[in-house]
């Protein structure tokens, strides 16, 4: 009969333990050691608290604090829900990670996906986000003095024509071209410290917004300097940002029977070495992370696996600095 309980006591013992630091010691089990120690766990959770109303009828619910700590284990293996269930079972340093011991249920497959709505509904992801981020400007990690702006684009689970069943339809993708391809699905974007490389904003939208049009979500406008691609160029925002004591840093561009002047070709190049390091959270996100592609059928929970995704990149970052420092 299947449970998801964790059942041999003999692992939990202090001895057991002491032997399990010392002899199995992974860089993957290192790495949620030090996500254990440097989050302030208790200042992200409180929030959630407050807006999640939990049944006090039925199997007792499960802690928040293992429920995010489970979405972070998924987003950084990449893990379905089966095989986080399976996992989590499996693993004794998720186990360690969660804080469960033997006795404790294992959440399983149809509790993280309730949990998963749940937080994709009522924004809780975003807010997980930002709250970790006021940890790093409480740090000193997010300086705030410039900001990198860039989107990439993110296709969906699957096209428009590929199910007739319109429950397996992703109805809030849409349509957008690159040269002569056509491509359905989303769009993430970020707004970068450009001087601690830490995302501190994000925003995610169907692929048709042009990155243009979330600009000015994803600035503090408390900035000395902003810098983005070509896409971003406008005269008015130019203008603005001068008007504000901005130095703008978006890239020129051509138009129609207007080139580049060689002191805009010059200027660009100055800007894009600086520029390049925004594509890096992307980098990391769709090589390391494997999240090259939506999961999931709608905006919501595809946002939510966005905005994971760059709370493991500022974990990531965090954890680099931290380990510099000491």
């Amino acid at each position: 009969m299947r449970t998801n309980k964790i059942d041999n006591a003999d692992l939990f013992t202090q001895s057991a333990n002491d032997k399990y630091k010392k002899h199995v010691k992974t860089q993957s089990k290192e790495a949620l050691e030090i996500i254990n120690k440097i989050v302030d766990w208790s200042d992200l959770i409180t929030p959630l608290e407050k807006q999640i109303q939990r049944s006090s009828t039925g199997r007792k619910p499960f802690s928040l604090l293992v429920i995010v700590k489970c979405f972070i284990i998924q987003t950084i293996y990449n893990l379905s829900d089966p095989r986080l269930e399976e996992e989590i079972a499996d693993r004794r340093s998720f186990q360690i990670f969660l804080g469960l011991n033997s006795g404790d249920s294992i959440p399983d497959e149809t509790t993280i996906c309730t949990y998963r709505k749940i937080f994709s509904a009522k924004g809780l992801d975003t807010q997980l986000f930002k709250t970790f981020n006021d940890q790093l400007t409480s740090k000193g990690f997010i300086v705030g003095k410039g900001t990198l702006v860039d989107a990439t684009i993110m296709p969906s689970y699957t096209n428009s024509k590929s199910n007739d069943n319109i429950g397996n339809r992703d109805k809030d993708a849409d349509f957008t071209k690159r040269g002569r391809r056509t491509i359905y699905g989303y769009k993430g974007h970020i707004g970068m410290d450009m001087d601690s490389k830490f995302i501190h904003s994000t925003d995610f939208t169907p692929v048709s917004i042009h990155d243009s049009n979330k600009f000015d979500d994803l600035i503090t406008k408390k900035e000395k300097i902003i810098i983005a691609d070509k896409g971003y160029n406008n005269q008015e925002r130019k203008t603005q940002c001068r008007k504000n004591g901005i130095y703008c840093g978006i890239l020129d561009k051509p138009y129609r029977n207007h080139k580049l002047s060689k002191k805009q070709k010059l200027r660009n190049k100055k800007l894009s070495k600086i520029r390049y390091e925004v594509e890096k959270p992307f980098a990391y996100m769709k090589n390391i992370l494997k999240n090259t592609r939506c999961r999931y059928y709608d905006l919501q929970r595809n946002r939510f696996k966005f905005t994971f995704s760059s709370i493991i990149y500022n974990i990531r970052r965090m954890i680099t600095l931290e380990l510099s420092i000491a």
